[in-house]
């Protein structure tokens, strides 16, 4: 999980680093700073959700197959709620990551970042 925080952290930042001037665009039109931080942060939480649901269909269907393929009677369960935990868990830690790119979205001027050349 850290790697996968790690990881959205370092997206979002280039993202951020991409998307100055859209920011900076929106914020001249009237988005407020705490709403572009959010829209950052949700951006990273949604990347985490995706990651967690992606990663549980890929993972379940190789762990039925190695629980039939080691021991034909084994029963398989899922322990939902702890697969839940964890997913929401990874939204929360990726949201986390997603901060510090986020004040640097709501922080820059509209005017400096309309201004700036890529």
């Amino acid at each position: 999980m850290i790697v996968a925080v790690v990881g959205v952290s370092v997206t979002a930042s280039l993202s951020v680093v991409e998307r100055t001037r859209e920011f900076g665009l929106l914020r001249a039109l009237g988005l407020t700073a705490a709403s572009a931080h959010r829209t950052v942060t949700v951006e990273c939480a949604i990347h985490g959700v995706l990651g967690g649901v992606l990663g549980l269909a890929l993972a379940l269907p190789y762990s039925w197959l190695v629980v039939r393929t080691i021991a034909a009677t084994a029963p398989f369960s899922l322990p939902t709620g702890h697969l839940a935990l964890v997913v929401c868990v990874l939204a929360l830690l990726t949201a986390a990551g997603g901060m510090v790119p986020a004040v640097r979205a709501s922080r820059t001027p509209p005017v400096t970042a309309v201004a700036q050349n890529q």
